[in-house]
């Protein structure tokens, strides 16, 4: 039996240092053991990365047993630390990334592999469903994505090789091969939402199919429309001094919230809503408004985009500054009086700066456009 996407013809799409994120459970134990097969075969160097909540007493114990497996499957292995732990799904999930994306920050380019499946897929979707959503964004997460992290100067790739494999699928995998995994609490504490709709699932196994039916066709549906985003965002050009520019022909409410965001340099993606009004609003030349921390100005032919002036602006983690230049000895930032009104109240001090959102632009349109990878199961 086959699970999961084609490592070879995925992780060739976005060569780097390749990482694992192993929590000891099920779905990420197997992606452990799947990464570390195809590395023997293929002659790469995989590291693991298990992140230690310090949320429960066992934690520390399941990182060591992965540790030990990672020895005997002869891969690099480190355990990360949650300094200031609280218990929430959310804050435990930001502070994941954050830890993860340390640990490879070394690495450019560097891509992350992470056990999602497709029950997490279906979850996640009934979840987004009941908070309104109703076109295929319902479908998440995707096969590949920038690590959602904002600003990181040095994009770090996601990839999810399981998300169209079934959770349980992979326990039988690993019960075949005479394998445990780790079992968390909280994934039966019905405080949480997502376990609360997973309890459901179980014990509605026909609206389960249905749900599951559902979803696989709005994956299909989301790829689809992913690949003219990713069209979209090959045909957009970025200025030395770090300025956005788009032709009208490729303006889209979805296009526009992933430039905001590059131009801002932000965490989070604007409302659809909104952008969709800024396209409406925004009609003669000329005209301007803000829209999720990033400066929009019609022109002839489209829109320019550029940092909204009245944001703090900082440098971030990995030297960058504020997600949308990096440091490059040699590099000539044109001086304040020679950039663009919507991104001259932004620069970093200096000339030594090269823009970073053309690379970022091209890294998210190259995970859109990653196809499904086949065979995911045979």
């Amino acid at each position: 039996m086959r699970l999961g996407a084609d490592f070879t013809a995925l992780v060739d799409r976005f060569p780097g240092r390749l990482y694992v994120a192993v929590s000891g459970g099920s779905d990420s134990l197997a992606l452990l053991l799947m990464a570390a097969a195809w590395a023997q075969t293929t002659d790469q160097q995989i590291t693991a990365l298990t992140v230690d909540h310090r949320l429960r007493r066992e934690s520390a114990d399941e990182a060591a047993c992965v540790a030990a497996l990672c020895q005997t499957l002869g891969c690099d292995h480190q355990t990360l630390v949650w300094d200031s732990p609280q218990p929430q799904q959310s804050a435990a999930r930001r502070a994941r990334y954050r830890l993860l994306a340390s640990a490879v920050r070394a690495d450019k380019p560097a891509v992350l592999l992470t056990g999602h499946t497709f029950d997490d897929v279906v979850e996640t979707a009934l979840i987004r469903r009941r908070r309104g959503v109703r076109n295929a964004a319902i479908a998440g997460p995707t096969l590949s994505a920038p690590i959602p992290l904002w600003p990181l100067t040095n994009p770090v790739t996601l990839l999810r090789p399981l998300i169209r494999t079934p959770r349980a699928a992979l326990q039988t995998w690993l019960s075949a091969q005479t394998i445990s995994w780790a079992s968390d609490p909280s994934n039966q504490n019905l405080a949480y939402e997502r376990v609360r709709v997973r309890t459901f699932l179980q014990r509605h196994p026909r609206l389960r199919d249905i749900a599951q039916q559902s979803v696989a066709r709005y994956q299909q549906d989301r790829a689809c429309g992913d690949q003219k985003l990713a069209a979209a965002l090959s045909n957009v050009s970025v200025t030395a001094d770090g300025l956005i520019e788009v032709a009208e022909a490729d303006l889209s409410p979805r296009l526009l919230i992933l430039l905001a965001r590059c131009a801002s340099g932000g965490a989070r993606d604007t409302r659809a809503s909104a952008a969709t009004a800024a396209l409406s609003t925004l009609r003669a030349a000329g005209q301007r408004q803000t829209l999720g921390g990033a400066w929009l100005q019609r022109t002839a032919n489209g829109l320019v985009i550029g940092r909204d002036p009245g944001a703090e602006v900082s440098l971030d983690h990995a030297g960058g500054y504020d997600g949308r230049f990096a440091i490059e000895p040699g590099a000539q930032l044109p001086a304040a009086e020679e950039m663009a009104f919507l991104v001259r109240h932004a620069r970093p001090e200096g000339t030594a700066w090269r823009e970073t959102l053309s690379a970022r632009i091209a890294h998210m349109a190259r995970c859109l456009e990653t196809p499904f990878c086949n065979p995911i199961e045979a």
